[in-house]
Parts: structure tokens; sequence; C-alpha cells
């Protein structure tokens, strides 16, 4: 029968970190075992990657945990993590899309409710930011190292946090966050990547804009199908990179238009 005696309890090196969730920093309430208790057994059968340490945690990342099977301090800590972004993913996303001085503008229910969650995406943050603390098991000492920081840059101009970075990125280059923050995961997690992606996308749209257009308007004044414009006009165009639209539909009025007015 599985028994918590079979465990080392994991015990913070320095007296700050007493009490102190492993996993997110919280008060701590209770314990978490890796292998979970209930797969003692298994793993002692097995010799399955495992610990056996005993985990100062807090009463939410002890839920959060429960279904995960694995044996290492590691693995249950990154577990936690993931379940934390998940539950306070829309928290989350509130804090990075607004700032502060953007609740101004807002009418006061609206301010209410995104202040709220700027709060709790700000405490989440840091959460996830927390990764454990120097600990003794066993009679044995074990470091904690922290992860090198992440750093966001946007062409040149480096960033600690995503929020930051977004923020900055929506401003100088007038996109909105929630396309940008979109555009962001679809390129490769990269701001440079991402707001070229989205100028291009809305150059090719201004582009097609004119190109219906000022074929539309070609086609009434001459008095030819649309289409018959229109797919000329990309022939054009797809031969001559340099070409505009408006010498390509020149090329047309001057290489069949006026010619076939002229047989008349």
């Amino acid at each position: 029968m599985a028994n918590d005696t079979d465990y080392n309890l994991l015990v913070p090196t320095r007296s700050n970190h007493f009490n102190t969730c492993f996993y997110c920093g919280c008060i701590a309430a209770t314990h978490d075992y890796a292998p979970p208790l209930q797969y003692l057994e298994f793993y002692l059968a097995t010799r399955e990657a495992s610990e056996f340490l005993k985990i100062p945690v807090c009463n939410e990342c002890h839920e959060l945990v429960k279904p995960c099977k694995a044996g290492t301090l590691d693995e249950r800590h990154k577990f936690a993590k993931t379940k934390l972004a998940k539950k306070y993913a829309k928290a989350l996303s509130i804090y990075d899309m607004w700032t502060t001085e953007e609740l101004a503008t807002l009418d006061f229910s609206l301010r209410h409710s995104i202040e709220a969650g700027l709060k709790l995406g700000a405490e989440t943050t840091e959460r996830l930011n927390f990764f454990g603390f120097d600990y003794e098991a066993g009679g044995i000492s074990q470091q904690v190292h922290d992860t090198a920081p992440l750093q966001f840059d946007v062409f040149g101009e480096c960033f600690a946090s995503f929020r930051e970075a977004l923020d900055f990125a929506s401003k100088a280059y007038r996109i909105p966050k929630n396309a940008l923050k979109e555009a962001f995961a679809d390129n490769g997690n990269s701001f440079e990547q991402a707001i070229n992606t989205i100028h291009q996308q809305t150059a090719e749209k201004e582009f097609n804009l004119q190109l219906k257009q000022q074929c539309a308007a070609f086609a009434k004044q001459h008095k030819q199908a649309v289409i018959f414009v229109h797919k000329q006009v990309e022939r054009y165009l797809s031969e001559n990179a340099d070409m505009t639209i408006t010498e390509a539909l020149q090329q047309l009025y001057d290489t069949r238009v006026k010619p076939a007015a002229a047989r008349r």
C-alpha cells in the first residue's frame, strides 16, 4: 500500500521560501507527490523515472496536477504551468491586450471588467514566471536555476515581456493588437515576420481593390467586358513585375481596344 513515508520532503534552502508553492510561488497549503501516491507501486516495480518527492504546493496547483501521472518534479512543474495558463487564458489575453492608460476611454462597467482581468492576468503571469526555489530532500541539496529570461525583438527594439512588445509594435506599426497577436503565433512567434506578413496582406488587399476599380472604370469607358479587361491586365502584370495597373490598362488600350475600334 502506498505511503508517503516512501517520499522525501522537499524543504526550501532559504527561509523566504518556507510555505511556498514550488510550482507557482503562492502560499503552500498541502503537498503533491512525484510520482503520485496512487502510482507509487507502479514506479517502484517498473523503475520509471521518478524522484519520490513530497512537494509543498498551493491548493489550486494541487488540484491542477491531479490528472498528471508523471514521476519527476520537472514534469509535474511544467504540467502545473500549462494548466494554469489554460485556466486563466482569458485573463492573460486581457493582460496582453490592455494597458491601464487605455481604460480611461471605457465606460464604467467595461472598465471594471477589464481592470479585474488585468489584475488577474498580472497575478497569473507572475505565477507562470515563478521557476521554483533551491531545496533539500533526503539529505541532498538541489539548486534550481532560473531559465534565461525571454526577450521579444521588434526590429531591433528589445522587450522583456510579450505584453510590452505587443503594445509597442501595435502602436508603432499601426496594427490592431488582436490581429498582431494572431499573426505572431502564425509566423514562428516573430514580431518582424508578423508585421511584414500583415503589411503584405494589407498591400495585396489594396492592390486588388485598385485593380478591380480601375478595370471596371476602363471597361465602362471603352464598352468592354469587365472579365476580359481584368484577365488581360492580370496577364500583363504577371509578365512584367514592374508594370503598374495604369500602364497595363494603357497597353490593353493600345494593343487591343484602339486597333479594334479603328477596324470598325
